[in-house]
Parts: structure tokens; sequence; C-alpha cells
């Protein structure tokens, strides 16, 4: 039993004596291949690491080398830049290259900011030519630029609704309507078209009735003069003044109330108008020319007036009060006045709706309703011109004369 236990003691020591920290050499190997494998395993993804980055870093060059083809190809198109890049490139100054290589980058950096803003570089080249063409004609930027404002608030101030924007020359007859030629204050008014038996301007005597060169007259040269500073000085308004001398007319009856309107409408021949006094032969024949030129289609969106100036205008525009019964030509004229209308006038003439007729129950009594008083019959104007509003329909009449300087409303 003793030889037994001898002879495993010695077969344990010598198995103990293969033994590493307590591994076999096969298991020691099998450890050392496996740290092996581990630090291989670090070193390949180690590599691919550097191979990604190499990869990206080799499509960015190329992505460059791209964009510097495109722009070589770009700057080869200038000849003026192929040869200052030719002179650069024969020149010993390395400064000079670099210098200039390094002008070429920053223009193309700009070039790309322009653009990530929305401008090309046509639209650069074009604000270029148009500022170097402001400083040839020694025009400042600033006062360009304010010129421009002032010019657009002009255009704001013109423009009515529906229409286009306003015209330079529009711009150029407003402002030379507001500064008379000799400089002088004040508005340039449109002239007065005097129409006097002196110029062959004939109506029948005593009557409104025209004669037939003045009928042709207001058909054909009258209507086209007017609408010539109707244009001109932006009017609306065509008032027709009727004038007379101070002789006397017979006595007749007047029927002016009645066919009047008539005659306007084109209802009755002016020839049956029988005026009773100046007042009313110089009305009638203001009523007749505006039945002539209401004929023409132009002058329909535009308002015709006809009054009566009678014999209390002299042609220098002042008050006859002298008292020459004589027989004038001179004096027995038509004359046409052209303003603007005012926004009063414009409301004025809408007639007033008739009030109803209503019973009105108090307490007290039942009250019947009281009839309206008709309107008097309007009065015979011997109005010529005023800026100011039109006088109600109430207003006895007013004589007022020309002044020396037509007003015209604006």
């Amino acid at each position: 039993m003793s030889v037994v236990n001898g002879q495993i003691t010695r077969q344990g020591s010598s198995y103990r004596q293969g033994l590493v920290l307590g591994l076999t050499m096969a298991e020691i190997m099998l450890l050392l291949v496996f740290c092996l494998l581990i630090a291989m395993a670090t070193f390949i993804l180690k590599e691919q690491e550097k191979r990604a980055a190499s990869e990206k870093r080799v499509e960015t060059l190329l992505a460059d080398n791209r964009r510097s083809q495109d722009l070589v190809q770009a700057l080869s198109k200038n000849e003026a830049l192929v040869e200052k890049l030719k002179t650069i490139a024969g020149s010993s100054d390395p400064q000079a290259i670099d210098q200039y290589w390094r002008e070429l980058v920053e223009g193309r950096a700009t070039a790309d900011e322009l653009q990530k803003s929305g401008i090309t570089l046509k639209e650069l080249r074009d604000r270029i030519a148009q500022v170097k063409t402001l400083d040839a004609n020694g025009i400042d930027i600033d006062k360009a630029v304010k010129d421009a404002n002032a010019m657009a608030a002009i255009n704001r101030a013109l423009a009515k609704p529906g229409e286009p924007p306003v015209s330079t020359q529009s711009i150029i007859d407003a402002l030379s309507r507001t500064a008379p030629a000799g400089g002088s204050p004040g508005h340039l008014w449109p002239p007065i078209i005097s129409l006097s038996e002196a110029d062959g301007n004939f109506f029948k005597s005593g009557s409104a009735e025209l004669s037939a060169p003045f009928r042709d007259s207001l058909l054909t040269k009258i209507p086209t003069k007017v609408l010539e500073y109707i244009k001109q000085y932006d009017v609306d308004v065509v008032e027709v003044v009727g004038h007379t001398d101070e002789q006397p007319l017979g006595v007749h009856q007047s029927n002016l109330d009645r066919d009047l309107l008539p005659v306007l409408k084109g209802k009755t021949e002016v020839g049956k108008l029988v005026p009773a006094d100046n007042a009313g032969l110089g009305l009638a024949r203001a009523v007749s020319v505006v039945s002539v030129l209401k004929q023409n289609t132009q002058l329909a969106n535009y308002k015709i007036i006809p009054l009566s100036g009678a014999q209390l205008v002299n042609t220098d525009e002042t008050l006859a009060i002298e008292g020459i019964p004589a027989n004038i030509p001179e004096r027995r004229r038509i004359e046409i006045r052209l303003r603007k209308s005012s926004a009063h006038e414009a409301t004025a003439s809408i007639a007033q709706p008739t009030p109803a007729r209503v019973l009105s129950v108090t307490p007290r009594a039942l009250v019947a309703p009281v009839k309206p008083r008709p309107a008097a019959p309007a009065p015979i104007s011997l109005l010529l011109r005023q800026p100011s509003s039109p006088p109600k329909s109430a207003a006895p009449p007013v004589i007022r004369p020309t002044p020396g300087t037509p007003a015209i409303a604006h």
C-alpha cells in the first residue's frame, strides 16, 4: 500500500512541474493566441478608420479639384485675365504671384456670397455699370435715392385709383402748372377761350340762335382746343359764360324758365328761347353753346355749365359801371373757362330726397301732416366764376364779376 502511495505521489509531483500559474502549456498557448487575435482586431479597426478618413480626404480633394478646373475653365474665357495670368506667371517675384492668386480667391469667395444672397453675377455687373453711369453724369448715389423717393411720393399723390401710374411727362406738366414762366408765385391757370362777335362768332340779333359758321366752329375747332386745355391743366369743369353789351332788349315775355331745360336736353330748338333782358340773353346764348358742345362724345365725361355775365363785365375783366348802351361787338361774346371741380361740388348736386308724408300721433291729438312748400324756381344765375362752393338753391341771385386772374377751384 505504501508502494502505491509513493508512485502516486511521484506522478503528482511530475504533473505539477509542467504547470505555469496553474495552467498547462496548452492552455497558455491558447491564451496567447487569443491575446494576439484581440491585438490584431484592434489594429485592423484602426487601419479601417484611417482608410475611411483617407477616402473622405480624397473625395474632398477631388471636389476641390473639380471646382478648380471649373474655375480655370471660366477664367480661360476671359482673355484679359488670361493675359494677366501669363504676365504674372512670367514674373520672377513670388509675392506678386501670391498676391494676385489671393485676390482671385477672395473674389471667388465674394461671388459665392453674392449668389447665396440671391444676386447673380450678371446683376452685379449691371449694378456696377449703373453706378459708373451715375458717376459719369455727376449724380451722387445718396441724392439719386432721395430723388427716387421724391418721385415715388409724387406718383402716389397724383395717381388715381384704377388708373396706370403717372408718367414723367404728367409730373412735369403738374410742376409747370405751379411754376409760372416769370418765376412769380401762384398758379398757371388755363387760358380763357373768348368767342366774340368781333371775331365772327355771331348770334341772331336779340336771340340765342347760332349762325352757321359759329355752329360749325363749335362742332369742330372749339372742342379740340377745350380738350387740349383739359388734358394740359387737368381740369374737368367747362364753364360757358354768355356776355352781352348794354343795349336794352325790347319788352318781351321771357320763356326761359319753361324752355331752358328742354333746349339742353335737345327736345326744343334754341331759336324758340325768348329772353326778356340781357341777363336772360347771356344765359340763353350760353345754353345754346352748351347744347352744341354736349354733342361731342369726347366732352361727355366733363361737366359743362352755362352761366350768364349779362352786360356787367367788360372785356378787360372789370365791372361795366360806366353805363354805355352802345353797339359793341367785342362785348357780345361767349367765354369758355376751365377749372377743376371740388369734392363739395360733387356732392352738392345730389338732390335731397323729398320727405314722406307721415301722420304724427301724440297723446293729445291726431295732427295731419303739413305739405312741404314747393321749392321756388331757381333764379337765373349771373355768376361768372367762383372758386368757392356753389350757392344753395334757396339763396338769392348774386352778381359776381370775374377777377383779374381767373379763379379756378382746384
